[in-house]
């Protein structure tokens, strides 16, 4: 009898990484990005530091050695092929949009984000580098984060406040006066962090769940503060995402169940009161809450306008200001996109998340096909499983937020595409397995497609 030898760590293919400047200046980008430094240090911003960064990190790519292509990788290119024809799309369709020349403006902040997706993968070539990456991505978070909650409690910061009728208002914990994220934005980045947070400090010991714990609670306390109703159900969607996963149902949901009555109780009657305008029409502030749902009727509206080709790239708010009377961007990604780029470019959009999920799929049969007990595979799958539970949370957060141009989408697509190409280099049999065993599920399905029509085709017998 033949026994499954599986292979070690030592094994695998040895990864030798390439353009470690290029990485290690794109790791800089993020923090200077995302911390927005330009904005803390006067100088800085005057010699525009993040487009230096930005353009060194370029030019080391183009300068670093060049890795050979295989045929390995051409799975991997639908991702990347996708985001190129939307980019090609955009350029294609500027003399037929609504506002050619705004545009023109604002396509320089879309590639600055599309940039995010190819310095990833650029980059990011070995499973070291990954880790480094969301190292750096989560801590450049976890600051936007606890910056403004630490100047709440030192010393009231708010930063924002909404409106709940009847000239009453409710103070809202937003960024810090350096950032640029209203409440919901801060919502959505507590949101988006927590599962890669989770991944990273991964409670294999006693000092890891008190950290992670620690640092969990208080991003949930900061969402409280922040009042948004969106990050409200985002953070209800992450929760049954992660409890549906979990092989320990049972104790994650009641963990929840302890953190949902601890939250609520560190509410205040306002702060529940909004939370209950979600679905209460009497509550206070459910006048705003309908407005998101009238509003995204009048987005599909105004979209219709120019449902081929759009108004153009990043023009919803101008969009909404001449055709709807509201002065506001759609707060939905795939309004914002139907508005901006019409229902072709909708449907790029669609392909292109497709194509992310497809990568992600894959990433794991390549794993499980793996006849190994490497941590580094394991890694990769640990990722894996994380981009999916992050894509399904942005997906959802984006019926009730805009984000065509902004680099979150870019650098997820990104990730998802390097985490499976090194799956890939490391684990070449494997992908080969799995590629033919998703090219016979294609074939069977297509086959019982095909005897099921011929069936349908052949003539029935007569009764009497």
């Amino acid at each position: 009898m033949r026994t499954l030898r599986t292979k070690t760590e030592a094994e695998l293919p040895l990864e030798r990484g390439h353009r470690d400047a290029a990485f290690y200046l794109f790791c800089a980008f993020l923090v200077s990005y995302f911390t927005h430094m330009t904005a803390r240090i006067d100088v800085l911003g005057a010699i525009h530091f993040d487009l230096l960064l930005a353009a060194l990190t370029a030019l080391a790519i183009v300068l670093g050695q060049q890795k050979r292509r295989t045929g390995k990788e051409r799975g991997l290119e639908p991702v990347a092929r996708q985001l190129v024809i939307i980019l090609v799309y955009i350029l294609v369709t500027v003399p037929f949009v609504e506002w050619p020349g705004s545009v023109l403006h604002n396509l320089e902040g879309y590639l600055k984000s599309v940039s995010f997706f190819f310095f990833v993968v650029a980059t990011v070539d070995t499973t070291r580098k990954l880790r480094t990456l969301l190292i750096v991505y989560v801590s450049t978070q976890l600051w936007r984060v606890l910056e403004p909650l630490y100047m709440h409690l030192h010393s009231g910061y708010w930063g924002s406040f909404t409106s709940l009728g009847n000239w009453e208002y409710m103070d809202r914990l937003s960024g810090s006066p350096y950032d640029i994220i209203n409440p919901n934005g801060l919502a959505f980045v507590i949101i988006m962090t927590l599962p890669l947070l989770h991944l990273l400090l991964k409670p294999s010991n006693a000092a890891r769940k008190v950290l992670l714990f620690a640092l969990v609670a208080a991003m949930c306390y900061a969402l409280v503060l922040s009042a948004s109703r969106s990050g409200f159900l985002g953070a209800v969607f992450l929760g049954i995402l992660l409890i549906w996963r979990s092989k320990n149902r049972v104790a994650y949901l009641a963990g929840g169940a302890i953190v949902a009555i601890v939250t609520l109780s560190l509410m205040t009657d306002l702060q529940r009161e909004r939370y209950v305008s979600i679905f209460s029409s009497h509550a206070k502030g459910a006048a705003t809450a309908e407005a998101r749902v009238t509003g995204v009727i009048g987005d599909f509206k105004v979209s219709l306008r120019r449902p081929i080709f759009g108004h153009g790239l990043g023009t919803s708010r101008e969009a909404n200001a001449n055709f709807r009377g509201e002065d506001l961007p759609s707060h939905n990604l795939y309004t914002e996109v139907a508005e901006e780029l019409g229902y072709v470019g909708l449907v790029l959009l669609l392909m292109l998340i497709y194509y992310v999920l497809r990568a992600c799929s894959a990433t794991q049969q390549i794993v499980n096909a793996a006849p190994t007990n490497s941590p580094r595979l394991q890694f990769l799958h640990e990722v894996s499983r994380a981009m999916v539970v992050l894509i399904a949370v942005d997906l959802f957060f984006s019926f009730a937020a805009f984000g065509f141009s902004e680099p979150y989408w870019y650098f997820y697509a990104g990730l998802v595409v390097a985490t499976a190409r090194l799956a890939v280099n490391l684990a070449p049999a494997a992908a080969a397995a799995a590629a033919a065993l998703r090219s016979r599920r294609v074939q069977r399905v297509g086959g019982n497609r095909g005897r099921a029509w011929a069936t349908r085709q052949q003539p029935r017998a007569r009764t009497r």
